[in-house]
């Protein structure tokens, strides 16, 4: 096994892989009390066109990667969370953008249990046609029970309306549509190649003797069969640089108007690091401009302009970009002016050395706390394998962000793409 440590951060793991390729990492705090293992796969609803190193294309429907994560539950033997909760363990999992996650956290001093338990049921789907068909309704009922939330439907309809063809467009869970159109064939299809333990990694944050940890997992990996893996590859289609609808509007039953303006922003084509880098800069310049920390910003409130429930997020991937502005406004035609307007400005006022230092130290805090969090430790380290840049490459970009990175980040931004998403009362 591999040791690595960040002395730094006082921090230590182990990373090794078994014969079948499965990925394995231990974690080690020893002053922990308690363990906490992730067993994930790089397989989330951006996930809807697949080619393998075979040169073998997959197509699935919106939903798919969330279904699976639902049927993974089921067993030949018995309840799953009834067996992890008899073994003193809490199990759950979730579904995002980009991966699938199922984990359980545990105070007892015998994991080797429950971490056998995880490993073969995530390594089993066992389903049938009824089955399949039964789930289909309680997901339908998930999904509409967010849409008919409007915070939800904002933002589901905000990235609708900005997106032609990336999933970002898609619902997580998918539509009650395609959800009805997913078979049984395709659920298996779709697990044989996405599950397989080469595509996938375990992580296991513990006080236990690491060494002890990979002789569980990789006795436990000696008894299962697998067929060869063929690498896979997320594809995209191309999507257009402009938005789908420049305005829409949704009626539903509230009694404030909520709306948002989605600024569609060029994909940019570097380097994780120098995404990563963008990201917290675009991040950090949004911040100190669109926040209390902007003099005026009480000016806005006491105007109007915005409310107490005004919001902004951006976020740089590998296949989109965007800023998002969301709030609770009367006059959605006025708000998306303002914003323009102040975005214009925002383009010329560049965030102070002030300004940057704290946004830095309070980042830097939140990212060091996580450290002290066996989820955040897991998980965290599941999403930046995904994301090409680990937690502390990205401690490194904080602290070297400088005036001068932020400045060019926003300097050259284009706000013409456009969409104002408004959901307003069924009763005006």
């Amino acid at each position: 096994m591999n040791r690595i440590e960040y002395k730094q951060f006082k921090e230590v793991f182990y990373e090794d892989t078994c014969d079948n390729g499965l990925k394995v990492v231990v974690w080690h705090k020893p002053l922990f009390k308690s363990t906490s293992c992730l067993f994930g796969t790089p397989f989330g609803s951006f996930d809807l066109q697949q080619k393998t190193d075979n040169d073998e294309y997959y197509r699935f429907k919106s939903g798919i990667a969330h279904f699976l994560e639902h049927k993974l539950f089921e067993s030949e033997e018995g309840d799953i969370l009834s067996k992890f909760s008899e073994l003193g363990a809490n199990v759950n999992a979730f579904t995002s953008y980009q991966e699938t996650a199922y984990y359980f956290n545990t105070s007892d001093e015998d994991i080797e249990t429950p971490l056998n338990l995880l490993m073969d049921f995530v390594q089993d789907l066992s389903i049938t046609e009824e089955s399949v068909e039964k789930e289909k309704g309680i997901i339908t009922q998930e999904l509409m029970m967010y849409l008919q939330n409007p915070d939800s439907r904002l933002y589901f309809e905000s990235f609708k309306s900005m997106y032609h063809t990336n999933p970002l467009k898609e619902d997580i869970g998918g539509s009650p549509e395609s959800v009805a159109l997913i078979t049984k064939e395709e659920l298996e299809e779709c697990y044989n190649l996405n599950y397989h333990p080469a595509n996938m990694t375990l992580i296991i944050v513990t006080p236990m003797d690491p060494e002890r940890i990979f002789k569980i997992v990789k006795e436990n990996q000696s008894k299962k069969t697998f067929d060869k893996f063929n690498g896979i590859t997320r594809l995209y289609s191309k999507e257009p640089e402009y938005v789908v609808e420049e305005i829409k509007e949704i009626n539903m039953d509230i009694s404030e108007t909520k709306c948002s303006l989605g600024i569609k922003l060029p994909v940019i084509k570097t380097s994780d690091e120098e995404r990563v880098k963008k990201d917290w800069a675009l991040n950090f310049s949004l911040e100190a401009y669109f926040s209390s920390m902007n003099p005026k910003y009480q000016n806005w409130l006491d105007e109007k302009k915005i409310t107490p429930y005004f919001n902004v997020m951006e976020d740089i991937g590998r296949e989109h970009s965007f800023i998002l502005f969301t709030d609770n406004h009367e006059n959605p035609k006025e708000f998306k002016d303002f914003v323009l307007k102040e975005l214009n400005r925002f383009k010329n006022t560049y965030i102070s050395e002030k300004d940057l230092k704290t946004l830095k130290n309070r980042t830097l805090g939140q990212l060091l706390r996580g450290f002290n969090n066996l989820e955040s430790i897991s998980v965290g380290y599941f999403r930046d394998s995904i994301n090409g840049v680990s937690s502390f490459s990205s401690l490194n970009i904080v602290q070297n962000l400088s005036v001068d990175d932020c400045m060019n980040e926003i300097k050259d931004l284009d706000f013409s793409n456009n969409s104002l998403t408004i959901i307003k009362s069924s009763s005006n």
